[in-house]
Formats: C-alpha cells, sequence, structure tokens
C-alpha cells in the first residue's frame, strides 16, 4: 500500500515529541459509531488493522535529517555538446551545457541569451497544483482577491465563541501555523527576475512583476477591508496587537465533514472517507487537514499520483518545509512504468517546483538550495549555478559557518565548463575561493584537519592559471603549500627568487639560506608536495617568464619522461604529460615537448587532443623529423571532430599538407554547421568554393518547385486511371462468361502503367562511392585485362591470394617496392638462420662457455631488435594480435608487414614448399613472425634475460618489459607466464627482491587465492639478501584487494550492506573496492592470506593494525606455532615504542603467545623444532634486556645442536633409501647436506652478551667451542 500519513500513524516505536504531527483535528470523533459493517455491503473489502492506543507517528518525522553535502555524482553525467570551444581538459569534462548548441549568425531575442531551459510540467500542471498568483498582476484579479478579504473579515467579525464550543484556541493555532514563519529577513530577500522571453499565458508573462501587490501577505490576504483602504491616509502600519489575527471559525457543516471523513478513514472505507474529504475541501480550501485526509485516502486505494497531488494543492495552506520535503520524497519514488507521464524529466520539473515553494518559506533553508544546486548543475545551467552557489557561501559566512567545499567544486567546474562561461564567471568564482582560503587559513585552524585539502589547493590554482595571472599564483602557491605542510611562519622564503624552498634535499640550494633551520627530520618542504601542485608550480614559472625555464624544468623533470619501465610515473599522470607537452610546445620548447608527447604516442593514451597531436606533428617538423610527423597524418586523418573549431583546424591543416579532399571534406562539414567565422579566422583559402558548392547543392535539393508540383498533379491523376482500368478489369476478369477473342494475348504492362521510351542505351556513370566491382561495368560490356599468374619479383601465385582488390593491392605494393621485397627476402633467411645457430649455442652457453655466451648475446641482440622495432606489436597493447594486413589511414596497408609476409611467402614457393593462402582478414591470426613461431621468439627473450641476469647485468628486467609490451606475449597467458617466471628467476640471480615481489604479484593477479602462492612471496623475500620489496605501497594495495575479495564472496548479500567496501584509491579498481572479476576463485578464509598481510604490516612497523590479521588467521589455525610467534612479537615489538600505552601489559600478551609458541613446537618431539624454540625464547629475553634469562635458552640451543645432526642424519639416511633406483635421486644426493641449526646463531649471542658485559674469557670459550671452523 501507497505510503501516506495516516496508514502510517499506528507504528509502535517511540519518537521525540518535538518532531511535527499531522493528526485529525481535536474532538472531531464522535463517540457513537456507526455500523460499519452495514455501510461498507457494497463496497470493496479492505482488511482492517487496528491502531495502536497510544502512539501515533508520522512518515513525515521520518524524513528529518540533517542537511546532506551536495554530491559531486550531481554533475558526473552531464553530456557533451556540440560546442564551438576549442580546448576542454579532464578537469572540465563532465561540466559542459547539455543545451542546443548556438552557431555564429543566431542572434538570440533580447533578453533571452541566457535563459536556461527547464524541464516542461505536464499540461495544466502548474495551473491546477502550484499556486504561482504572485506571477500576476491583474487588476481585476487584485480586485477579486480584495472582495473575497471583504467576504472573510465580515466572517471573523461575526465570529462567536457560542456557535461552535468544540472549536478553540488551539485548533485555530493548529490551522494557522506558527506565527514565526511569516517574518522574513530582509536580507534574505530573493532578487528580481529579468524580463525573460517566452509564450504567453492566462496568468501572465514568465518576466511579469515578482512579489506580492501591496497589503499582501504570504499566508492570504490579511490587509485592510476596502473601506479603510479608502479611509486611510497615513502610510506605516495600523495600530493595534501586533501579530497574525484569529483564524476564522470554519463552521459546523465542515467540521461535520472533517468528522465524517476521519471516522470513514478509520474504519477503512477509503472512498466514503475521500467523498467527504472532497467535499470539505470544496467547502473550505485552506484548511490543510482536508486535503489530508483526501490524499491519504488516495494512498489507501493505490492511486499514489492523485495522493501526491492532494498534497501538493494542500501544502501552500500548511506552510511547512517538511511536508515539501515528503513530497519531494513520494515523487522521486513514482515507478515511471505505472506513471508514463511521470517521465525523470517531469519529475525534475515538479521537484524544482516544490523547492522554489520551500525557499519562499525559509529562505535559510540550507538543505533545498543544496538539492536545487544539485538540480541545477544536472541541467547544465551554468549562471544558475555559480549564482546560487555565491548565495549558499554568503548564507553561511553569515552564520558563522565554514565553506561548503562541495559547493565550491561545483561553482568551479560549472563556471569554466566552456571559455565564454570562464569569462563570465572566473573573476566571482575566485573570489569566493579567496574568501573561503582566508577562513580556513585562520590563524587558529589546524591545517591537518581543516577541508582545505590539496585537491581544492589545485582546483584554485588551477582557476588562477585560467586567470593568466601566473606571478600572483606561483605566490599563492607557495603561501598555501607552506599553510598545508604546517610551516605558516616561514615567511623568510618568500625573499628567495626561485623554488628550493620545495626542494626534495635540503642540500644543495635550502641549507644555503640564512634562516633556514630544519627543526625535525620529519619537517615537510618538498618530498611532500603533490606531483599534480609541482607540476602547476613548474607551468606557473614556464608561462610567467622565459628566464625561469631552468627552473620550471627542475620541477617538471621530476615526472621522469625518459622513464618507460612499468614503475613509472607516466602511467598514472598521463594527464600532467600531456599539459606539459602543449605548455612546452606553446613556449617554443619543441624538444623537451618531445620527451613528455612521445610516451603518450607510444601508450596510446587517450589524453591525446586534437591540439597535442597538432603539436606533436609541428614538433616533429620543428626538429627535423619528417618520417615521424608524416606518421601523425593518418591519425588527424581518422580523428572525429567533436566541435565546429576541431573541423576549421583540421580543414586548414589538410590545406596547408596539401590534401585537398581531406580540407575540403571537413571545411564543408563547418561550414554546414554555421563555421563560416571559424573558417574565415583561421585563414581557410577556398572559401569561396565551398561557399558556391553549398549554394549549388542547396539549389539542387530544392530543385524547380513549380514543375515538380505539376509534374506530381499529372502523375497522380495517371495513376488514379491506371488503377481504376486495373480494378475494372479485375472485376470482368471475376465474372465466370466466355468472352470474345481479341487476337494474340501480348504482354501486359506492370501494374502502374509505367511505360519506356525507345532511346538509346546511356553509358552508365561513374560513381565516386561505388563498389570496384560497379566502376567496371558488366563484363559484357567492357573487357577485364587479363592478370598476371604470380605477383611481381615473386613465385607466389595469385590464386593464393583470397580476393581480387586485395590481389591489386599486393601486386600493387610489389610492384613499387620490388628492392624492398628482395632485401626482405634476404633478411628472412637471416633470421631463420640465426635460430638455428641460437639452437645449437644454447646449451654451450648455458654451461658457461664464454664464447657462446658472447654469440649468443650478438644474436639476440639483433632478434630482439628486429622484433621490437616491429610496430604491429606494439600500435595497441589494449587489443589482441589479428594478422599482418593492418590497414591504416587512406585503406592502405601496413608496408613493413605486408612486404614480410610476400618475403616468407615467396621464400616458400621457392623452397619448394606450397604456397601459404594469404588471406586479407585471417579467420585466426598468425602464429609466427617470419616464419618462427612466436614461441621461439618467447624464448629467445627469456634465454637472453637468464643469460644477463647470470652475467650481474640487471637489463635482464628491460628485455623482458620490452618483451611484454607487445600484444603478442603481453594478451597470451602462456606466454606471460613464461616471461614473468623469468623475471623471478632472473630477480633472484640478481638478488632484486623489487622485482621478485612484483613477478609474485603478477601470478597473484592472474592465479587469484592460491595459498601456495602466498606462501611464495614470502619464501621469496627470504631468498634475496635485502627484502626492500617486501612491504612497498602495492604489496598492500595486492592483499587488501584480495582481503577485501574474500571478505565480499563469503558474505550473503544481506550482510555485505553493513561494511563499507569501498576504497579511497584514485583509479577505481573495482566495485566496492573488491575484485568482482575473482569472486569465483574464493572457496574460504585462507589463513595463509592474513598471515601474509599481517607480516607486510609488522615490516612496515604497523604493529597493532598487523594484530588485527594474525588474530583473525588466528581464529582458523589456533595451533599454528608460527603464527603464535608472530602474535607475541607483535606485542613486544609495539611495546617497545616510545609512545606505546600500558607497555607492560602488553609485554605479557606477547610472552604468552611465544611461550604457547614454544610448548607447540616441544609437543612435536623433533630435535631441530626444539633448537629452533629454544633460540626463539632467547631472542625475546634477550630483546627485552633479560639477559640472565635468554642465556639460559642459549645454551640448551647449543646443547641440542648434536641431536639436530644426528636426526638430520638419519633422514639423509632414509631418503637414501627411498630414492634408490629412483629418476629422483641426484636431487636427493644434492640436497643431502642441507640442514638448519641455530648453534651458530645462539653461540654468536652469547658472545656478544659476555662480551658487552665484560666476561671476556666466557666469550673466548664460546667462541672456541662452537664459532671455530675447524
Amino acid at each position: 500500500m501507497a505510503g501516506g500519513y495516516l496508514n502510517q500513524l499506528w507504528d509502535d516505536e517511540d519518537l521525540p515529541p518535538d518532531r511535527p504531527r499531522y493528526l485529525p483535528l481535536a474532538e472531531t470523533f464522535s463517540d457513537d459509531v456507526p455500523d460499519s459493517s452495514r455501510l461498507q455491503l457494497h463496497r470493496s473489502q479492505f482488511p482492517v488493522q487496528l491502531p495502536h492506543p497510544q502512539h501515533y507517528a508520522h512518515p513525515e518525522q521520518l524524513f528529518q535529517q540533517p542537511a546532506p553535502l551536495i554530491p559531486l555524482r550531481a554533475v558526473e553525467d552531464l553530456h557533451e555538446p556540440y560546442t564551438s570551444s576549442t580546448f576542454q581538459d579532464p578537469f572540465n569534462r563532465a561540466f559542459i551545457s547539455n543545451q542546443p548548441v548556438v552557431h555564429e549568425g543566431y542572434i538570440p531575442a533580447p533578453g533571452t541569451r541566457d535563459e536556461d531551459l527547464y524541464p516542461t510540467l505536464p499540461d495544466g500542471y502548474r495551473d491546477s497544483l502550484f499556486h504561482d498568483d504572485d506571477d500576476s498582476s491583474d487588476e481585476s484579479d487584485f480586485e477579486r482577491r480584495l472582495a473575497e478579504a471583504e467576504e472573510l473579515r465580515e466572517i471573523e467579525e461575526r465570529d462567536d465563541s457560542e456557535v461552535d464550543a468544540n472549536y478553540s484556541e488551539e485548533d485555530a493555532e493548529q490551522d494557522e501555523g506558527d506565527p514565526n514563519e511569516m517574518e522574513i529577513d530582509e536580507s534574505y530577500v530573493e532578487e528580481r527576475a529579468k524580463p525573460k522571453r517566452g509564450r504567453g499565458s492566462a496568468r501572465g508573462t514568465r518576466g511579469g512583476r515578482r512579489g506580492r501587490p501591496p497589503g499582501r501577505g504570504k499566508g492570504g490576504f490579511h490587509g485592510p477591508s476596502r473601506k479603510q483602504l479608502r479611509g486611510k491616509k497615513n502610510p506605516g502600519r495600523p495600530s493595534g496587537k501586533r501579530g497574525p489575527r484569529p483564524i476564522a471559525d470554519p463552521g459546523p457543516e465542515f467540521r461535520n465533514l472533517q468528522r465524517a471523513a476521519n471516522e470513514r478513514f478509520i474504519a477503512r472505507d477509503y472512498p466514503a472517507a475521500l467523498e467527504y474529504g472532497q467535499k470539505a475541501v470544496q467547502l473550505n480550501p485552506e484548511i490543510f487537514d482536508a486535503h489530508n485526509i483526501v490524499a491519504e485516502s488516495y494512498a489507501a486505494m493505490g492511486e499514489e499520483l492523485k495522493s501526491i497531488e492532494s498534497l501538493i494543492i494542500g501544502a501552500p495552506t500548511k506552510r511547512d518545509p517538511e511536508l515539501w520535503h515528503l513530497i519531494i520524497e513520494r515523487i522521486k519514488r513514482l515507478d515511471t512504468t505505472n506513471h508514463p507521464t511521470y517521465t525523470e524529466e517531469v519529475k525534475t520539473a515538479v521537484v524544482l517546483q516544490c523547492l522554489k515553494s520551500i525557499i519562499a518559506l525559509d529562505v535559510t533553508n540550507y538543505e533545498a538550495r543544496s538539492l536545487k544546486l544539485e538540480i541545477e548543475a544536472r541541467l547544465g545551467h551554468v549562471s544558475k549555478c555559480v549564482n546560487l552557489g555565491t548565495k549558499m557561501l554568503k548564507t553561511l559566512r553569515e552564520q558563522k559557518q565554514d565553506p561548503d567545499t562541495e559547493v565550491l567544486k561545483i561553482m568551479a567546474m560549472m563556471g569554466t565548463s566552456t571559455p565564454k562561461q570562464t569569462k563570465r564567471h572566473l573573476a566571482k568564482i575566485i573570489e569566493e575561493f579567496d574568501q573561503a582560503i582566508e577562513i580556513y587559513t585562520g590563524p587558529t585552524r589546524d591545517p591537518k584537519a581543516s577541508d582545505l585539502d590539496w585537491e581544492l589547493i589545485n582546483i584554485y590554482l588551477d582557476l588562477l592559471d585560467r586567470s593568466g595571472r601566473y606571478e600572483y599564483a606561483l605566490r599563492r602557491l607557495k603561501d598555501l603549500s607552506r599553510w598545508k605542510q604546517g610551516r605558516r611562519n616561514e615567511t623568510y622564503w618568500d625573499e628567495q627568487k626561485d623554488d628550493r624552498e620545495f626542494d626534495i634535499e635540503d642540500t644543495p640550494r635550502r641549507v644555503e639560506v640564512f634562516d633556514f633551520k630544519r627543526k625535525s627530520k620529519s619537517a615537510k618542504y618538498g618530498e611532500t608536495l603533490p606531483l599534480e601542485i609541482r607540476v602547476k608550480m613548474g607551468l606557473f614559472r614556464l608561462r610567467k617568464s622565459p628566464d625561469d625555464y631552468a627552473e620550471a624544468m627542475h620541477h617538471l623533470e621530476m615526472l621522469r619522461p625518459d622513464d618507460k619501465s612499468p614503475d613509472a610515473l607516466m602511467w598514472d599522470y598521463l594527464d600532467l604529460f600531456r599539459v606539459i607537452a602543449d605548455a612546452l610546445h606553446s613556449t617554443g620548447h619543441d624538444a623537451e615537448a618531445l620527451r613528455f608527447y612521445e610516451p603518450l604516442l607510444e601508450s596510446n593514451s587517450s589524453e591525446m587532443s586534437l591540439m597535442s597531436y597538432l603539436g606533436l606533428y609541428t614538433v616533429y617538423t620543428n626538429l627535423s623529423q619528417p618520417e615521424k610527423a608524416q606518421q601523425i597524418i593518418p591519425i588527424l586523418v581518422g580523428w572525429t571532430a567533436d566541435t565546429v573549431d576541431d573541423l576549421a583546424v583540421l580543414a586548414k591543416f589538410f590545406e596547408v599538407q596539401g590534401m585537398p579532399d581531406e580540407a575540403m571534406e571537413r571545411a564543408d562539414a563547418c561550414y554546414r554547421n554555421r563555421g563560416l567565422v571559424k573558417l574565415r579566422r583561421i585563414g581557410f583559402s577556398r572559401l569561396r568554393e565551398i561557399r558556391s558548392h553549398y549554394e549549388d547543392w542547396r539549389r539542387k535539393s530544392r530543385g524547380n518547385h513549380g514543375k515538380k508540383k505539376n509534374a506530381l498533379k499529372k502523375q497522380r491523376k495517371l495513376m488514379k486511371k491506371a488503377i481504376a482500368a486495373l480494378d475494372d478489369d479485375d472485376e470482368n476478369e471475376s465474372v465466370e462468361k466466355e468472352r470474345p477473342s481479341l487476337g494474340p494475348l501480348k504482354e501486359r504492362p506492370a501494374k502502374g502503367l509505367f511505360r519506356t521510351r525507345r532511346v538509346a542505351p546511356k553509358p552508365p556513370k561513374t560513381q565516386t562511392f561505388l563498389p570496384f566491382d560497379a566502376q567496371q561495368g558488366t563484363a559484357a560490356s567492357r573487357p577485364r585485362a587479363s592478370e598476371p599468374s604470380t605477383l611481381e619479383g615473386t613465385d607466389v601465385p595469385m590464386d593464393a591470394i583470397d580476393h581480387r582488390l586485395f590481389r591489386k593491392k599486393l601486386q600493387k605494393l610489389a610492384e613499387d617496392n620490388a628492392d624492398d621485397v628482395t632485401a626482405a627476402r634476404a633478411q628472412h633467411r637471416e633470421i631463420v638462420a640465426s635460430f638455428r645457430t641460437l639452437e645449437e649455442m644454447y646449451d654451450s652457453a648455458e654451461a658457461g662457455d664464454d664464447a657462446a655466451i658472447q654469440t649468443v648475446f650478438s644474436i639476440t641482440r639483433e632478434l630482439i631488435e628486429e622484433f621490437s622495432s616491429f610496430d604491429l606489436f606494439y600500435a595497441d597493447k589494449k587489443e589482441d594480435f589479428k594478422g599482418y594486413f593492418r590497414r591504416i589511414g587512406g585503406g592502405e596497408i601496413w608496408k613493413d608487414s605486408a612486404l614480410m609476409v610476400l618475403a616468407v611467402a615467396a621464400n616458400a614457393v621457392e623452397d619448394g614448399q606450397p604456397a601459404p593462402e594469404l588471406r586479407e582478414r585471417p579467420d585466426t591470426a598468425p602464429t609466427d613472425f617470419w616464419s618462427v613461431p612466436f614461441d621461439a621468439w618467447c624464448d629467445a627473450f627469456a634465454r637472453y634475460a637468464l643469460l644477463q641476469a647470470r652475467t650481474g647485468d640487471d637489463s635482464a628486467f628491460a628485455t623482458l618489459d620490452i618483451a611484454l609490451s607487445s600484444n603478442i606475449f603481453s594478451r597470451d597467458l602462456t606466454y606471460h607466464r613464461r616471461l614473468e617466471t623469468t623475471r623471478l628467476a632472473s630477480a633472484l640471480a640478481l638478488d632484486d627482491s623489487t622485482q621478485a615481489s612484483a613477478a609474485i604479484r603478477w601470478f597473484l593477479r592472474e592465479f587469484p587465492f592460491g595459498t601456495t602462492l602466498f606462501r611464495l612471496y614470502s619464501a621469496v623475500n627470504r631468498l634475496v639478501s635485502l627484502p626492500v620489496g617486501y612491504a612497498t605501497g602495492p604489496a598492500h594495495k595486492v592483499l587488501m584487494r584480495y582481503i577485501k575479495t574474500m571478505d565480499f564472496a563469503l558474505l550473503s548479500a544481506d550482510q555485505r550492506t553493513w561494511y563499507n567496501f569501498r576504497s579511497n584509491e584514485r583509479v577505481g579498481w573495482g566495485q566496492n573496492g573488491v575484485n568482482s572479476s575473482s569472486l569465483d576463485a574464493v572457496r574460504d578464509h585462507d589463513p595463509a592470506l592474513f598471515a601474509l598481510y599481517a607480516h607486510v604490516l609488522i615490516a612496515g612497523g604497523s604493529y597493532m593494525a598487523a594484530l588485527n590479521y594474525y588474530f583473525r588467521a588466528f581464529a582458523i589455525t589456533p595451533d599454528d606455532p608460527i603464527l603464535n610467534l608472530c602474535i607475541g612479537t607483535a606485542y613486544i615489538q609495539h611495546a617497545m615504542k616510545r609512545l606505546s600505552e600500558n607497555r607492560q601489559f602488553q609485554i605479557q600478551q606477547g610472552l604468552s603467545f611465544v611461550y604457547r609458541y614454544y610448548n607447540l613446537r616441544m609437543k612435536t618431539g623433533k630435535a631441530q623444532l626444539r633448537q629452533e624454540a629454544e633460540f626463539n625464547v632467547g631472542r625475546v629475553w634477550h630483546g627485552l634486556g633479560l639477559v640472565q634469562l635468554a642465556l639460559p635458552r642459549y645454551e640448551k640451543c647449543i646443547a641440542l645442536s648434536e641431536d639436530v645432526g644426528r636426526e638430520a642424519e638419519q633422514e639423509r639416511r632414509a631418503r637414501r633409501e627411498d630414492s634408490m633406483g629412483d629418476e629422483g635421486g641426484q636431487e636427493h644426493r644434492d640436497a643431502e647436506g642441507a640442514h638448519e641449526d641455530f648453534a651458530t646463531e645462539a653461540a654468536f649471542a652469547m658472545q656478544s652478551l659476555y662480551a658487552v658485559s665484560g666476561n671476556f674469557e666466557a666469550a673466548r670459550n664460546v667462541t672456541q667451542e662452537v664459532l671455530v671452523i675447524e
């Protein structure tokens, strides 16, 4: 049942007494209840639910909530229109207006230039529901209301308490509302709306007088009567009691109708309650209770739309903002399928009207203004958003509250959506930001707890960048960064002309400042400055003055543009690379701009805009690299222009490049979209030709209207006669009688009586875009030239090529590049021979033969260079390899790859092999390169990297990165796994923990939730001397994602809503912070994963955080000895920290888990595990400084050394017996001497203790007995 007011009165929960209630009038229920069964005999039966006798709750009470922050999602889903802006950066991508485009030549009517388009209400909706009487100033309307006021005044004067003893003063106050709601602060009076052009209506123009006529209040007309108006001479309010006058008695008839409606509603006779309620509304529509009972009756009957409309009609009489909020919530919940007229656009329009009513009642209602700002932003009303945001921020300042950062962000994003809006609103937005920043940076404000974060500072700096005041922007950047880092008082940095304050290191520049003195190692300078802010600093320097170029590059070089590794900053800051490259190019530094352009081009980044590609082309041209410049032209040919400016720019570019067809195509499209001014401004030289072509096209499309009209009339008459004649023939044929012979039958004309003229056939016209076969005519009309049987310069038969058009392309390619085909055939022979040589040399190279190693290096280096320089493998890493005959601009095929395929096919035919079939789009992608399988190429990369690692060359990782950058190996799981395994082996050989950890993380990503992989991650880092890659940021992220995904997968759908799985990462990698693609791999909670993440945390010093995950693993495997040892160590290590609280208790907790580990190890009975337990307990006491407790444990550990040796010998003997006759016996013999003995570690610890305490004799004895190698 739809929610209403009275339907939810019977809630059992207690509610605060200050919540508003909307209950029936007091004493309107009669004691004598009529027989409801008799009254409902012929009505629909509804289930009866008795109300609770004491507790009453109103659904509107549930609507009271704090004012929400404005979400940015309100403007994130806006569409980008076809605007004429020249450049849109990602900052404003979602905030462009979705209004129709206004091109050059269109002049709006006066007063409507900035008019915003709103969703339209249904027909008659506004006039019937929303009482916008303020928009009308008709004199007759005023006279009518004046007469109504006199009638009400007469009723008031005749008011007598004896008329209705049941009507009390409390009832009158409830009907009237709070008297304070009538008072309005003049400082919040809304601005007058400008007159706007619109369609006339019965209620006056849209831009008519706003406000109320003289003497008319918001709650109705309570001014003086007509007689008093005529006799009044002095201005001002009349003398007498302040406040509203008493409400007139609605009369006994209204009360009887209201009482009957309430009784019928309680009896669940909703149609009767609706009938009585409607009669009460007709009798007196100014009392809300009558509207309320009508709305509740409609809701109980399932008529949700009529219920909402009844509330909208009655809401102005209640004058309660909470009621309007409830209406808004119910409108949003309307199902558009059940109410097709209530589309999202209509619902938005109705919600806007409700919000306007709320603001009219309470102009300080921040929640209503927030919702209105959200809707205005979604509709793309830029000026409305900026003005409304300004009012909201002013309201907060006057109320001594902090500015709303979300409002500031929306103002910035909407106000800079287009160059026109930026020019109009930029100054106002910067002023609002300045006032907000002044509040946030007050003397008593803490930067750490402030809402002025780095993101808001970055937005503010972007606004200053758009204003062009680079020197002021640089000064503000330094001031705000210094404040955010907690160094407000270090104003002596302003005396420095450079930016040494924000250097990463103190030396060499920062220490030269006399006043500088680092107070602590944790003092923040350049090392904590976000990279976006540093780039802003560099750009301000670059644009400020040519003299600051070196200082600007000092900041921009920190992005390391020459770094192409997987961990390079480029992959996270592609947008910054584009901005920097464009800025460097615009300031004339093409060489440096190329360093930032090329990573974007190589990665095929979507950040590259049209102007960026044009800039890159210009850079290549200026640097005398025409070959690379020509590679940009196909990209520009295939570029899809989004704006008229883009079309004009492309037209001019192609004109300069000597490509008239491409230029005319863009110029024609630009002209048709009213971009004549753009073309003229950019200097397009063929404007007259474009204009004449456009006029000819218009003239041809119109044709001769008079001739067309006459021909059409004549044709219709002929058709009418022909159809009538045919119908008569059909009727005659249906009559079964013998007909006279009319001679031999002839072919009957088709229906429609079309006759052809006997004229000589004309030759067909050659059309531009017809298919190739259609242009050649039929075989009978045009003889086909004989084709050669083989391709030029090869013995490849033409039949091996799948279709004729492709044959012609390959034939033309072979004819135009005969020398290149010959060279490619020779290169193919060399590559095949190189792989044969490698197969022969691999065994010797792996055995350590230096000559063989150098030969393998020399040959493989050339092969890798050939593979990595083949651009087709690196053009798009995100797409699978589909074939070598890939098309580029103009429909041409890739020259290098086509020559390679022709060379391989020609050599195969020459060697006597069958000719391979050459297909432009093969069903399956090729699996070889230069006829060598990709498996061999992958092995070449892997073996080359392993040999480099064995020789100590860390460029082995670069070799693997080159291979994995191609879509051949990166998109194939088998090849990728092979190369990542090679990376792991190379990392262990080179003792590189970072690369080893990266390899294991890849395995974790591709084979999720494997317990062995979690253990392998720790094991690999134990094999390196310095595990710096173990507890890194990427490791934290990967393992945390696994834990979130595992928890998310094992919860039910209802349980998931109670936990916050959202991620705070900048890049959204999964829904709700979990990896949805690996949910199916989760089987159960894995204690190895919890323990591994805890190990990573404890390695970084986060002991308390590690305990959370240790205990999650402990809950699953409480008898794991290592887990108990880790928990104990975490407690003890945390107790050693300087700021640890209650360290004695934590040490006791740690010792309890350590001794639990000790007991678990002792239960095993194995000498090696008992020795381990003794040593670890001794280490714990040693770490606590209790030497007298540590020494006995060390002594027991040394004493167990002989037992450990005997036990290891017995195990070796058993393995040797088991391996007799086994093929893996060699492996067992290689591992015979491997066992772990902690005696030497214990002896070294004892030696240190004795030496520190001064007992050198005991230290010497321990050394001689245990540590001396005989």
